[in-house]
């Protein structure tokens, strides 16, 4: 690989860990609401309303799933920009 494709990839592949990190942490960063509702409501029947509050950035629920990912994105980067030259041995040249 050229020296432009891997910082094509060095840029775009933690972007994309980014997104999938969002939406995971999304589903798992939740909270759940209970809102009461004033009598002249047409929901006054059920008395309070129930909602979820999504908030990907509640690290006390999240904070294992911003390091995976942190952790990801640092070991692609290592192997993407590691040296893979190899060392020719000198035996046998004598």
């Amino acid at each position: 690989m050229n020296k432009n494709q891997k910082l094509i990839l060095a840029i775009f592949i933690p972007i994309i860990i980014l997104f999938i990190t969002l939406a995971i942490a999304n589903s798992v960063g939740y909270t759940v609401k209970t809102r009461a509702v004033s009598e002249n409501s047409y929901l006054s029947k059920y008395g309070s309303k129930i909602y979820h509050e999504d908030n990907p950035f509640d690290w006390g629920r999240t904070w294992y799933i911003w390091v995976l990912s942190l952790t990801f994105c640092c070991i692609f980067e290592y192997r993407l920009f590691a040296d893979k030259k190899v060392l020719r041995s000198t035996r046998g040249k004598e």
